[in-house]
């Protein structure tokens, strides 16, 4: 197919053109806590506060230089992406750290901070304290949001890299996706293709900016559009689910994107009483994506919704990766209900697709995730013979075309062999994407993933590398001797942990650490098994056999010396207590003692999610190092605060992390 005409040469000129057309209309507007504005961005302002941010940057370092942002969401991250392009750097986006350098996240960045070679930090203020820690070769300043400044005139060459995307993930040697000028002005032409997007239509995101989707859909189509963007942290969407929706009939929203997860938690979780009001029905598309896409959970967001407004054809799938810049296929926009087919589960194991009653016994769903679109190829193809495979024959997806990156930065191996791939014919290159699937009728089907990462609410965790992490959690694991699988319940993917160490070990203590060590990567793992040592099964190169481990652990075949496994009820689990019943309990209490009431109900919650007992567990711990991951315990406390009939922003679990700060912050709030 042809390649699309370009509307701007680049993402600068269409940000230029909106701050000229229309200077002071509203361009962005952050909900700090999900629920009021907290600051807004006219098209001017946005053009002129990069402006100041280039300026700075061109006193400092050569074109070319790397720039890490690590910001909140915030509004000061958009003058600093768009800083960095008008000054000839090239962006890093990197989540901020949530407490001091040795957070997990803080660790993280000084991996990718170390990979991209980076010389300067731009953040916001409370951030810039631990970088200075954690990074203390680097040159960080703060970005205020000053009145700003005329941005230089450029005109960036389409083969310049305007930053450099970070694979999503636990990985311990991050990889940086090279995104060049004209890679992004592409697929954001793409994306917009189908998509209804115009001028006076309003896009909110709770997707972070260092996402994929979320920095090229969730922000930047914005620019590209004219569209008003409305935005808040992931943290406020988990706390209050309902702040999405609220937010989608507040400001009149037409686009929206979120991975699988939130549909089904924000239908779970909406009460009648927070959606009092809402309407959607100028909802015209409910991206489905960044995740394997269920069918249970749309069809219940479905019927949740379609009494305020919402048309079946506004929710629609697609699928991206970082190494395509964001988006490879979508689905027709105006599609109802989006497309699903159930497979014969016998014929699926031998690579076959064969179409069954969506009744029928052990019937598979696999959703479809639409074509490509312009010079976009995909094909499944046989890994080890490299044949492309007919349609309804199953292979690993590979892709051609514009909206494949350049490659990652400076790992030249690795960029063979992902992005450079040829058919057995000769075609190509093709990005590898490790992912397998088929295509049915001229769409794309996900259908797995060949290689071993666990996708856990959007997020991609790689085994080798918690397993590294996992073998210096506790000296009594033996080296060598840890295993990580996904493991689905009711379709949805989480983590177990199998361990080798001998059963005269500490083996609550072993248990403890490994949820401990997990949690620091945002993980909470929903079993955790200890077994003698020389028990894992292993190829005859000394390499795990994962896809083995996970089939005697489901089959019950593992000796097991231990075993933890959380409350399959998770969300169930921290659902909150009759707001009189928890609120009577502690005001009856004495005063000197309510802290100490709420503190052991908030361990209570703690130990049922993890399956462990309340009594081991230390109020002056964080909620993370005792083993919660961080959507978890924002799911516990609201449900606390909840239960008291206590409102919290979104950046309580920041300032009271532990079970004992929680409890006295949440005492003092009740009077």
């Amino acid at each position: 197919m042809p390649l699309p005409v370009l509307p701007f040469p680049s993402l600068l000129a269409a940000l230029d053109l909106r701050a000229h057309e229309a200077p002071d209309e509203v361009a962005f507007v952050v909900l700090p806590t999900g629920d009021e504005p907290g600051g807004r961005r006219t098209w001017s302002q946005l053009r002129r506060r990069a402006g100041a941010v280039a300026h700075d940057l061109r006193g400092h370092g050569a074109e070319g230089d790397r720039v890490l942002l690590a910001f909140p969401e915030s509004l000061e991250f958009l003058d600093a992406f768009f800083g960095c392009l008008y000054a000839g750097r090239i962006a890093v986006p990197v989540h901020a750290p949530e407490a001091g350098p040795q957070d997990r996240a803080a660790v993280r960045l000084a991996a990718v901070a170390a990979d991209s070679g980076v010389t300067v930090a731009l953040s916001d203020p409370r951030t810039a304290a631990v970088l200075r820690v954690a990074l203390p070769t680097v040159r960080v300043a703060e970005v205020h949001g000053d009145a700003g400044a005329e941005p230089p005139a450029v005109r960036p060459s389409p083969t310049a890299l305007a930053y450099l995307q970070y694979t999503s993930g636990s990985t311990s040697e991050p990889k940086g996706v090279r995104v060049t000028h004209h890679h992004l002005a592409h697929q954001l032409t793409d994306f917009d293709t189908g998509y209804g997007h115009r001028p006076g239509n309003t896009l909110v995101s709770w997707l972070p900016a260092t996402h994929d989707l979320g920095l090229v859909y969730g922000r930047l189509m914005a620019v590209w559009t004219g569209m008003r963007c409305v935005f808040f942290p992931p943290a406020a969407f988990v706390q209050q689910p309902a702040r999405w929706i609220r937010a989608l009939s507040t400001f009149g929203a037409t686009h929206s994107a979120a991975p699988n997860f939130g549909f089904e938690l924000v239908a779970r979780r909406a009460t009648d009483e927070q959606l009092t009001g809402v309407d959607l029905s100028r909802v015209v598309v409910l991206l489905n994506g960044a995740e394997p896409i269920r069918p249970e959970s749309e069809a219940l967001f479905l019927k949740r919704f379609r009494p305020y407004g919402l048309r079946d054809s506004a929710v629609t799938h697609a699928l991206g990766m970082s190494e395509t810049t964001a988006k490879i296929t979508t689905e027709p926009a105006d599609r109802a209900p989006a497309r699903f087919v159930w497979l014969d589960p016998r014929a699926y194991e031998q690579n076959q697709v064969v179409r069954v009653d969506p009744g029928s016994p052990g019937a598979r769903p696999v959703a479809s995730n639409g074509s490509p679109q312009f010079d976009t190829r995909v094909f499944a193809v046989d890994p080890t013979t490299r044949e492309k495979q007919g349609e309804d024959r199953v292979g690993e997806i590979w892709v051609s075309g514009t909206t494949v990156a350049a490659g990652y930065w400076n790992r030249p191996e690795a960029t063979e062999e992902t992005f450079g791939a040829h058919t057995v014919d000769g075609d190509g290159p093709f990005l590898r994407t490790g992912d397998l699937g088929f295509v049915h009728e001229g769409e794309l089907y996900l259908s797995g993933r060949r290689k071993d990462v666990i996708i856990v609410r959007g997020q991609n965790h790689h085994p080798p590398d918690l397993e590294r992490m996992l073998e210096a959690a506790h000296p009594a694991i033996r080296p060598g001797g840890v295993v990580v699988v996904g493991t689905t319940t009711d379709g949805v993917e989480g983590v177990a942990v199998v361990a080798e160490a001998a059963p005269e070990s500490p083996l609550d203590a072993l248990v403890s650490a490994i949820r401990e060590s997990l949690a620091t990567g945002g993980l909470a793992p929903r079993t955790v098994v200890v077994v003698p040592p020389r028990t894992l099964p292993k190829t005859t190169s000394g390499k795990h056999m994962r896809t083995e481990v996970r089939r005697r652990l489901e089959a019950g075949e593992l000796p097991i010396l231990r075993r933890a496994d959380a409350a399959p009820e998770a969300v169930q689990a921290a659902a909150p207590a009759p707001v009189a019943s928890l609120r009577a309990t502690i005001l009856a209490a004495p005063a000197r003692r309510r802290v100490e009431v709420l503190e052991r109900h908030l361990l209570a919650l703690v130990a049922a999610r993890l399956g462990l007992d309340a009594g081991d567990l230390d109020p002056d711990r964080p909620f993370k190092e005792l083993g919660l991951d961080s959507v978890a315990a924002v799911e516990l406390v609201e449900a606390a605060s909840r239960a008291l009939g206590v409102d919290l922003p979104g950046t309580a679990l920041f300032d009271h992390p532990t079970a004992a700060a929680m409890a006295t912050h949440l005492v003092g709030k009740l009077g």
